[in-house]
């Protein structure tokens, strides 16, 4: 059960299908300068780039390009810290052959340095099978001028 769970938190990571829902999209800033502007068109096109390399790196089954995904000190709350920890999780969930998910951005909001994206997520095993869906918010940061995540959480909805 306990690796169950693990997977689950790791999964909704992994971004194979993005899709934005402009229609519901909401503009926020959280940044201290009012002057600042937070432009959701130029983050979503960042996010599903992002997004994009997930999708490619879990395809050919690369734990290694998934980790990249993340900053070298992420943590998926509450069970996950750091990069090469992701890392073997991804390797985990290949042999379980969760394998797919489909990724919907609700709302995006930040800065220059910080986006945080709220989603729906749905992940499937290889068969094509349902195995959970919920919502995810996930904190993305720069790190070596690369946006990459840095706090990862999923809440999945009770069957």
């Amino acid at each position: 059960m306990k690796i169950i769970k693990m997977i689950f938190a790791l999964l909704f990571l992994f971004n194979l299908s993005c899709k934005n829902n402009s229609e519901t999209l909401e503009v926020d800033s959280f940044s201290n300068d009012n002057k600042a502007q937070f432009d959701v068109a130029k983050a979503t096109v960042i996010i599903e780039k992002r997004c994009k390399e997930f999708e490619d790196a879990i395809k050919i089954g690369d734990s290694i390009a998934v980790g990249d995904l993340y900053t070298v000190d992420t943590k998926i709350i509450p069970s996950h810290i750091g990069r090469n920890s992701i890392i073997t999780e991804v390797h985990e969930m290949f042999r379980d052959s969760i394998t797919e998910m489909s990724f919907k951005i609700i709302n995006l909001w930040g800065n220059d340095n910080i986006i945080v994206e709220d989603a729906f997520v749905e992940f499937y095993h290889a068969n094509g099978t349902l195995v959970s869906k919920g919502n995810a918010l996930l904190v993305w940061k720069k790190e070596e001028d690369t946006w990459r995540i840095f706090r990862d959480v999923y809440k999945a909805e009770k069957k």
